[in-house]
């Protein structure tokens, strides 16, 4: 006959008591600490909450004045168009407010320059070459000679050339 061993099933019973109550004491904690903020608050009244009618993020950019004159090469094929913005954002084409977004995005970032600024003297940039596309840029912009030219060569050149698309993609 073998013996049998009372103390056995002991080791193994007390580690499924110990792993169950952390399990148990975890749970509370986390009730304790999140189940607060998932209880319903009380309504509010409308007359107590306070309404930003208009914050900066959302404020509408100022309608930009110009009238540039846009060349673009694009793979052998040329096309001209000219953009006129007169400040009036319901009679003025859409890319007039999209430069106008340009402009207030160079302005939140504390960049004053125009989005039309050559890449500055220095700037550190890549050789790469992003497409085959050319554009020359002429006119007025906000009361400012406009005469510039700019490719997708480099990474700063496409930068330029990505926030001047409103102007180098086929005005509509």
């Amino acid at each position: 006959m073998s013996r049998l061993n009372p103390r056995r099933g002991l080791p193994g019973a007390l580690g499924t008591a110990v792993l169950g109550s952390l399990c148990l004491g975890g749970a509370l904690a986390y009730t304790f600490a999140v189940g607060g903020s998932l209880m319903a608050q009380p309504d509010a009244s409308p007359a107590q909450t306070p309404v930003d009618t208009v914050s900066e993020a959302n404020a509408i950019p100022e309608a930009p004045v110009g009238l540039l004159r846009i060349s673009v090469i694009d793979q052998g094929r040329a096309y001209v168009q000219n953009l006129a913005c007169t400040g009036d954002p319901d009679a003025d084409p859409a890319a007039c407010g999209h430069m106008a977004q340009v402009q207030a995005d160079l302005a939140e970032d504390g960049d004053d320059t125009s989005p039309f600024a050559e890449v500055p003297e220095g700037a550190v940039c890549t050789e790469e070459l992003y497409g085959p596309q050319e554009a020359v840029i002429t006119g007025t912009w906000q009361g400012a000679e406009i005469d510039t030219e700019v490719t997708r060569v480099g990474s700063c050149e496409e930068a330029r050339w990505q926030r001047l698309r409103p102007v180098t993609d086929p005005l509509v």
